[in-house]
């Protein structure tokens, strides 16, 4: 069964809501730049509820990070701040840094061609992480963008990347109306939607929640 990131999460409410509907990880942002931004003791907070509610069967929690300006040390130090499982690394132009950092971390790419997909994923997939972890999370290119913008990526550089990736976790405007249609083209390990379900940026939507949960794992909506 597909996996689900929701992502964006700033408020123990949502992150409550989300895992308690089913999400398999759970998301928070460490970026300034990024309007869902949250920091990292804050994210600690709620990741500890989370976690004294569910002992046995708490998300994943992953830390996301615009790693342009940062070192390794430091995407490091606030990973252990928060307390997330895993880190995932945006920006190709340092995404190597992933192999500098000794925490367990996956990249999100972006090509803009199918050409661009295949040399990503002989960069970048993480066949040595373990499950449920994705090995490459594939977002949509929009110039001076870094996520969370509410557009897909081509279909053939979907069907590519999927193709070619061991765990591919799969973003990029995807809704609760379309998340079925993506996982038939591309059968991705894991998807991952932050602003297909938000009611404004950073606030989720309970009823898109569900409905994203619910599509992706292929449950009847009751």
């Amino acid at each position: 069964m597909t996996r689900i990131k929701i992502c964006g999460l700033t408020t123990i409410k949502d992150a409550l809501y989300a895992a308690e509907q089913g999400a398999d990880l759970l998301g928070f942002i460490f970026a300034p730049v990024s309007k869902r931004y949250i920091e990292p003791a804050q994210a600690a907070q709620i990741i500890q509820q989370v976690r004294e509610v569910m002992p046995n069967n708490a998300p994943l929690c992953i830390g996301v990070f615009v790693v342009e300006q940062m070192a390794a040390a430091e995407i490091f130090s606030q990973c252990q701040i928060s307390g997330v499982d895993a880190a995932q690394l945006v920006s190709l132009e340092r995404a190597a840094l992933v192999k500098e950092l000794e925490f367990p971390a996956y990249v999100c790419v972006r090509p803009e061609t199918p050409s661009q997909a295949i040399a990503d994923v002989a960069q970048f997939d993480r066949a040595e992480l373990v499950e449920p972890l994705p090995t490459l999370q594939l977002d949509t290119f929009v110039p001076g963008q870094h996520g969370g913008t509410g557009e897909t990526a081509p279909p053939d550089v979907i069907r590519t990347i999927a193709a070619h990736t061991q765990r591919l976790m799969l973003s990029g405007g995807l809704t609760p109306d379309n998340v079925a249609e993506f996982i038939a083209l591309a059968k991705p390990y894991a998807v991952d939607v932050s602003s297909g379900i938000e009611v404004s940026p950073g606030k989720k939507d309970p009823n898109k929640v569900r409905a994203f949960i619910q599509a992706a794992k292929g449950i009847a909506a009751s």
